[in-house]
């Protein structure tokens, strides 16, 4: 056999072992995927392709909860079993906690049903990443989030600190043990709140503590800018300055999708104000 005939037999084997794997891919590959948990239809909406979704909760058309429009074709559900059954979907994605009893019930009749477990810190953002990829493979958003939450918990910890503190609406504060204080402190902010003990924080108080940053968080229905500013000139001097910084809500509803963005804007805030 010549040397040009093993070598065209080389290539047709590997254009056939290609295709081999393609096909395999794409049988193991979900092409009906279900939802029965508001962050688990935004980790679809945003990640998955359009087509492979058949069914989300209703939550992800509420106008408070909406982030992307839904595909005319995704049935929206109220986590009933029974709504799920006629769209025979490959793969149902349920919380830890919520529609517990229509993931059982549809377990029992022999669906594909997978917890993904609730994430409440970094550590547990990072598992919760991992198991999303076990189940929905290797889509490039979900890796590209993955990669980008590990380069930057692997940064060393900044030189230069500096002081922050988060203002919620009815004065709330997040202190020790909260994902929220752990992204401050992963951006390089020592958390105020947490050195005082406090749960809730007054203007008054926040005025007192003089943070470098100034933490927003809330929806603005209820805790408008323009409202707390109207409320004290010394908050107005910090939005003035750029000493502000509005954690987006996202973060609260799904934090998987909004981490990094968020700990990399906060990092970007400390190094401004070091400088």
């Amino acid at each position: 056999m010549s040397t040009r005939t093993s070598r065209r037999h080389l290539l047709c084997w590997q254009l056939l072992l290609g295709a081999v794997f393609i096909l395999a891919a794409k049988v193991q590959a979900y092409e009906r995927i279900a939802s029965l948990n508001l962050c688990l239809d935004q980790v679809l909406l945003n990640w998955a392709q359009p087509a492979d979704i058949a069914s989300l909760t209703w939550l992800s058309a509420a106008e408070q909860y909406r982030s992307l429009p839904i595909p005319e074709h995704v049935q929206l559900n109220r986590a009933r079993a029974e709504e799920l059954l006629p769209l025979k979907p490959d793969l149902v994605l349920a919380g830890q906690y919520g529609a517990q009893r229509a993931a059982e019930r549809l377990q029992a009749l022999g669906m594909n049903v997978v917890t993904i477990p609730d994430a409440y810190s970094l550590e547990q953002l990072q598992q919760q990443l991992g198991a999303l990829q076990a189940v929905l493979g290797p889509l490039p958003p979900l890796q590209e989030q993955k990669r980008a939450l590990a380069q930057l918990l692997d940064q060393p910890a900044a030189k230069q600190r500096a002081s922050a503190v988060i203002l919620s609406a009815n004065n709330i504060t997040y202190g020790s043990g909260m994902l929220e204080h752990q992204l401050l402190q992963r951006a390089g902010f020592d958390n105020l709140a947490t050195t005082q003990g406090l749960a809730r924080i007054s203007l008054e108080e926040v005025i007192a503590l003089q943070p470098d940053l100034l933490v927003f968080y809330g929806s603005e229905q209820h805790f408008a800018l323009a409202y707390l500013a109207a409320r004290h000139p010394v908050l107005q001097r910090y939005i003035d300055s750029g000493r502000t910084y509005t954690l987006p809500k996202q973060l609260s509803l799904c934090p998987v999708l909004a981490v990094v963005d968020t700990l990399q804007q906060l990092m970007d805030k400390r190094e401004a104000l070091v400088q």
